[in-house]
């Protein structure tokens, strides 16, 4: 398979799925108060895994996520019951994770029936070898891929007195959201430096790591916005340096979404369109979508909002200690 048939293949698998989803929390026409509509657009991502054995179902989309925005400093809840980041790509890595878990549960009751083994050398387990991890996502990760390679890699040694109407995005070691100069700071970084965070420690996470050997992004596929040597640079270059060895693809698609800016533009004069205020969280296996404002789940009362937000699905007594000896 060439890597254009690829790159198109895992798209059409995201925006397929997303398109079987409910409408709730998917952008929308909104009245605007001169009158006029405004209509939202926003950013996917999702994640696919590619049965390299399958006859027919090779590719199969797993986890995704839509959204485009984060909560600054003022807006961060003192409890720590709501989501700080909500760009796609990061809302789709959470789903990801709570997919993972209920694979690690289903490895007790039906060994066959999950994408993980268990590796005979340290009793964690790994995902199966004939599987592999892609990530969609329909416009280029804020941050470093979109940042031109002439940039200056780091900053000034000397401080100097900066005009905040001057500001503009560079190149560092580490960016945060929204990465522009007119914008409130956030405490969250790029999306660029938490991809090429899971690309030199995998995307299971910390807690996960414990039992689930590194899982790595074997590519990446990029909608909007698409530079090949910018994107290469900000997710595999950049860890090169510290002996990392698991690069991964990088590649681009034609495969349109109808919600992203860019599809959008075609429709409408861009002072018709805005960013979607909601973000939508799937996994394979949840019962429905789930619609996130403002790092909460949509219609909860606020005293309620943060402990519905985006929380794994309850698994059964012992399920910590099964998982951890190695019963089933």
């Amino acid at each position: 398979m060439d890597s254009d048939t690829l790159s198109n293949r895992i798209a059409q698998c995201v925006i397929t799925r997303y398109r079987a989803l409910p409408k709730t929390g998917k952008p929308a026409a909104k009245d605007s108060s001169s009158g006029k509509q405004k209509h939202e657009w926003t950013v996917l991502a999702g994640f696919v895994i590619q049965d390299t054995k399958a006859q027919d179902k090779e590719f199969e989309c797993v986890a995704l996520g839509t959204g485009l925005k984060c909560q600054h400093r003022g807006q961060l809840s003192k409890f720590g019951d709501s989501l700080h980041d909500f760009h796609a790509e990061i809302v789709a890595r959470r789903a990801l994770l709570v997919y993972f878990i209920n694979q690690l549960y289903s490895h007790l009751h039906n060994t066959s029936s999950s994408v993980f083994e268990r590796d005979s050398e340290n009793n964690r387990f790994t995902l199966r070898s004939h599987l592999r991890l892609h990530l969609y996502t329909s416009q280029c990760p804020c941050g470093s891929s979109t940042v031109p390679d002439n940039e200056h890699d780091t900053m000034p040694s000397k401080r100097r007195k900066i005009n905040p109407s001057d500001c503009s995005l560079i190149r560092g070691s580490v960016q945060i959201k929204p990465g522009r100069g007119d914008s409130i700071p956030t405490l969250s970084m790029s999306c660029s430096d938490k991809i090429a965070r899971w690309n030199a420690l995998g995307v299971q996470g910390g807690l996960l790591s414990n039992i689930l050997r590194p899982v790595y992004i074997k590519g990446i596929v990029v909608g909007d916005l698409f530079n090949h040597s910018y994107i290469d640079r900000a997710l595999n270059q950049r860890i090169a340096s510290a002996g990392n060895k698991t690069m991964c693809e990088i590649y681009s698609t034609n495969e349109p979404f109808e919600r992203s800016q860019s599809e959008m533009l075609k429709k409408y004069e861009p002072d018709d369109i805005i960013t979607a205020d909601a973000s939508i969280y799937w996994y394979l296996g949840a019962k429905s979508s789930t619609a996130l404002v403002n790092g909460s789940k949509q219609g909860a009362k606020v005293a309620k909002r943060g402990a519905t937000a985006c929380q794994p699905p309850k698994q059964p007594a012992g399920f910590d200690n099964d998982i951890s000896t190695g019963k089933g």
